[in-house]
């Protein structure tokens, strides 16, 4: 699953998420540091995320007014 504002995670156009703001959520809550969720290319990542981890991603996802789009491109509307 992806946390991204782009149309599609997959795009290379649009405003991706930043690597500051990333590193900002870590450093404010400690449990990212080691939640199964990495930064890469303007997005944030978790293969195969549980219940526990796609709530969290809910929480990152709204912080950072974005939202959350599996592989497939399918969006979580919870």
């Amino acid at each position: 699953m992806h946390i991204t504002r782009r149309e599609n995670w997959w795009d290379e156009a649009g405003q991706g998420i930043g690597a500051a703001e990333w590193g900002a959520l870590v450093a404010a809550d400690p449990c990212l540091a080691t939640a199964p969720m990495w930064f890469t290319a303007g997005r944030i990542v978790s293969k195969n995320p549980g219940d526990a981890v796609i709530a969290k991603m809910r929480e990152v996802a709204k912080v950072l007014k974005a939202r959350i789009q599996g592989d497939d491109g399918e969006y979580d509307h919870a």
